[in-house]
């Protein structure tokens, strides 16, 4: 059992670890709910440097749902090549617009659920736009996140599971402005607390690890 207190301090020292260290992203400083959702998927299964290298072409062509909806899928390919599968993430934005354009008179559903309707977004992109976009306190995790928080408050041997995992998330975030603690768990996960060498000898929570 994890003492409210632990949850606290981690919160605590991941948010100044990121005021000293985030990455500067541009979708990490838009409003444009289209931009931050279309992002979203954009990011999934391929590294964050790509999504930031094609970025503003990418949205300089394809300004709204529309322009994606009246492209065609040999058209999209090619501005999202960079990241991978561009031939799947290119549906995935072609069935997107088409559902926001036909069904929602081009107005992104506040019920983020509506949004799994499309094959290929699931809970990870529907609640991350509904933190990132919405401002909505949303409980979802990556690979990076679940790095951090297993090896933080799960002891070596645990066996993972989904609630538990909701469960250290739901203590650890705050209860508004999520979305900062969320950017610093990714960006800890990517730079710190890495798969392979993490950087125990710099990490600023080494000694509340119990991976460490």
């Amino acid at each position: 059992m994890v003492k409210e207190s632990k949850y606290t301090l981690i919160r605590n020292i991941l948010l100044k670890w990121y005021d000293a260290n985030k990455r500067q992203y541009p979708w990490r400083k838009s409003n444009d709910l289209y931009k931050i959702l279309v992002t979203e998927i954009l990011l999934q299964k391929t590294i964050a440097l790509n999504v930031s290298n094609m970025y503003h072409p990418f949205f300089k062509k394809y300004k709204d749902f529309s322009s994606i909806n009246n492209a065609k899928i040999s058209d999209l390919q090619p501005a999202i090549k960079l990241l991978g599968l561009s031939n799947k993430r290119a549906q995935i934005l072609k069935d997107l617009s088409q559902l926001i354009v036909t069904k929602h008179n081009g107005e992104i559903p506040r019920d983020t659920d509506k949004l799994k309707e499309v094959k290929g977004i699931a809970d990870y992109v529907s609640k991350a736009f509904g933190c990132f976009g919405l401002n909505k306190r949303t409980l979802f995790f990556d690979v990076n996140i679940k790095r951090v928080i297993t090896r933080v408050f799960e002891s070596q041997g645990s066996k993972f599971t989904r609630d538990s995992m909701y469960s250290h998330l739901d203590n650890l975030l705050p209860k508004m402005d999520v979305k900062y603690i969320y950017w610093a768990m990714l960006d800890f996960g990517a730079l710190t607390c890495s798969k392979n060498k993490p950087k125990c000898e710099i990490c600023p929570i080494s000694d509340k690890c119990l991976c460490f």
